[in-house]
């Protein structure tokens, strides 16, 4: 296995730059956290949004950060000189976005997504994408006032491993590693893995139970283990599971009940993402997340009624609230 230290940073080198993709609260959050550990970031933000230094206010969980970190839309980024790429988009807007951003890496440059749902390393290698990685985020994240974002719960973690095909994964491995090592750097509790596919479907089983229930109900994470729709939540989750097996992902030795319960209790004063669209009056990510279980548990002739019912109710929700 080759030296992960050749990926290491260097602020002399454009090519070391890590370029967070979205200025929502993940990619803010994520953001502030790299730099003020020394990490040369950039955010790369939407088409005709203004170059400027966009400041980046992190609290909660005993931390408290104030960065200002340059953001530009991805035309007036030069391209081939990102050698990272995070996207930290809504999974609603990751394949208009990796369009936008695709020439922006190097040859040898990675990306990683982490945003919820399914199905993102092929919507990446649709735009020409292929070096992939996987990474999902379980901390409570809530914007406040003033565009700052509220770190919430003292639990959580950023795992990250390979999840596209095409390419070395020794190297894949490596390049997950690294990126590991500066999650940490930033003092955040991350993990390499050797299959991101199987990270991808654990967290869509937190997300497919969670999140719906936690929207539907309009509380806080720490509130719906005890509500009566929990059960609903475990069915759904149970559901992403034996959907899993189908394309080849054995989470069978999972506990859905517990990982669910054990999530809620580590982010409990958060309100989901999902929760935080509908207040928003936003579209959700229920698409990407119940709806894709949905999808893909019918072309394998599976019956998810959980995921079903749980989309079409948040769908409905969805329809109800937001603005037109």
């Amino acid at each position: 296995m080759a030296n992960p230290e050749k990926f290491a940073s260097r602020d002399d080198d454009p090519q070391d730059l890590i370029a967070v993709v979205g200025a929502g609260a993940l990619g803010r959050w994520l953001a502030a956290r790299l730099q003020a550990c020394g990490q040369a970031v950039r955010l790369v933000t939407r088409p005709g949004s203004m170059t400027r230094t966009l400041k980046c206010h992190v609290t909660g969980a005993g931390t408290t950060l104030d960065q200002e970190v340059e953001s530009m839309p991805a035309e007036n980024c030069e391209p081939g000189k990102i050698q990272w790429l995070l996207y930290c988009t809504k999974a609603g807007d990751l394949k208009e976005a990796a369009r936008e951003t695709a020439s922006l890496l190097s040859p040898g440059g990675w990306s990683a997504v982490l945003s919820n749902g399914l199905g993102h390393a092929d919507t990446l290698a649709e735009m020409g994408i292929n070096r992939c990685l996987a990474a999902t985020v379980t901390y409570g994240l809530c914007p406040v006032e003033g565009g700052a974002v509220e770190q919430r719960g003292a639990g959580g973690q950023v795992t990250v491993g390979p999840i596209a095909t095409g390419f070395d994964f020794e190297k894949a491995f490596e390049a997950s590693r690294w990126l590991v090592g500066r999650f940490r750097s930033a003092g955040l509790k991350s993990e390499a893995v050797e299959d991101g596919a199987e990270l991808v479907w654990r967290k869509a089983t937190l997300n497919a139970g969670l999140n719906p229930v936690a929207a539907l109900i309009r509380r806080e994470n720490g509130e719906v283990p005890g509500h009566p729709l929990f059960p609903l939540a475990i069915e759904a989750s149970r559901e992403v599971i034996q959907v899993a097996r189908e394309v080849g992902v054995d989470l069978s030795k999972d506990d859905p009940e517990q990982l669910l319960r054990d999530l809620c209790r580590d982010t409990s004063t958060n309100r989901c993402s999902t929760l935080q669209d509908l207040e928003a009056r936003r579209p959700t990510e229920m698409e990407w997340i119940c709806g894709a279980v949905v999808r893909i548990a019918e072309s394998a002739g599976i019956e998810v009624p959980a995921n079903r019912l749980l989309a079409k109710m948040v769908q409905e929700a969805e329809s109800s609230c937001v603005a037109v």
